[in-house]
C-alpha cells in the first residue's frame, strides 16, 4: 500500500468497505486536527510523531536544505482523543461515491471506520468522556438546566397536579413553564409541618 500526500491526516483501514459497488476503501481523509498530513493505522496511538531534519543525502553528501521525516516518537503521551468518533470521508473512483464515515477511537487508539454511508451529510465530531460518572452527568445536566431556566421568558406554562413521588399526589397545583420545566407558582392546599 502506497500512503499519499495530501492537506489531510489519513486514517487507513484495511476492512472498510464502499456502500454502493462493496470494494474495498483503505485511505479515508479527515480535516479535524492540525493537518499535520499523519497517517495512522489500526490499533496505533492517535498523537502526532515528532518530524526531524535530516541532512545526509542517500549518497552520503549534505545537503544545505535538509529534508524532514517522521520519527517514531510521539510528540506526546496523552493522546489527541481519548475516546470518541472522528468524521472522515473519501471519494472513492471505482463508482464515483463520495463517503461519509467516522474512525472510531477507543483508548486512545484508531480502531476502525465505521458507519459508513454514501452521499451522505457531513458527520459531527463526537467525544466520549473518559470515565464519566452519573453523578458527574448529574451536576453537569443541573448547571445547563439552570442556565436554560434562567434565560427563559417563560411564556407558555401549564398548570399540574403536585406529586412527591411520581404516582404519589398531594393536594395542590404548580404552575411549569413549558419550555424550561420551572416552577413559576406553587398554589398548595396543605402546608407543610
Amino acid at each position: 500500500k502506497e500512503k499519499t500526500s495530501n492537506g489531510y491526516d489519513t486514517f487507513w483501514d484495511e476492512d472498510a468497505e464502499c456502500p454502493k459497488c462493496h470494494s474495498k476503501v483503505r485511505e479515508w481523509q479527515s480535516k479535524h486536527f492540525q493537518a499535520f498530513l499523519e497517517n495512522w493505522e489500526k490499533g496505533e496511538f492517535l498523537q502526532y510523531r515528532k518530524i526531524e531534519t535530516v541532512r545526509r543525502r542517500k549518497d552520503g553528501s549534505i545537503s544545505d536544505f535538509g529534508s524532514f521525516r517522521r520519527t517514531k516518537e510521539y510528540l506526546s503521551d496523552v493522546p489527541l482523543m481519548f475516546a470518541g468518533k472522528v468524521p472522515v470521508h473519501m471519494s472513492y473512483g471505482d463508482c464515483h461515491a463520495w463517503l461519509e464515515a467516522y474512525a472510531k477511537i477507543v483508548k486512545g487508539r484508531f480502531t476502525g471506520v465505521v458507519e459508513i454511508e454514501k452521499d451522505g451529510n457531513p458527520k459531527e465530531l463526537v467525544l466520549i468522556k473518559h470515565e464519566t460518572t452519573a453523578e458527574e452527568l448529574r451536576r453537569e445536566f443541573g448547571v445547563r438546566l439552570s442556565q436554560l431556566q434562567d434565560s427563559c421568558n417563560h411564556t407558555k406554562s401549564k398548570c399540574m397536579l403536585m406529586e412527591w413521588a411520581p404516582g404519589h399526589m398531594i393536594p395542590g397545583k404548580n404552575l411549569v413553564c413549558l419550555q424550561c420545566d420551572k416552577i413559576l407558582d406553587t398554589k398548595a392546599k396543605v402546608k407543610a409541618q
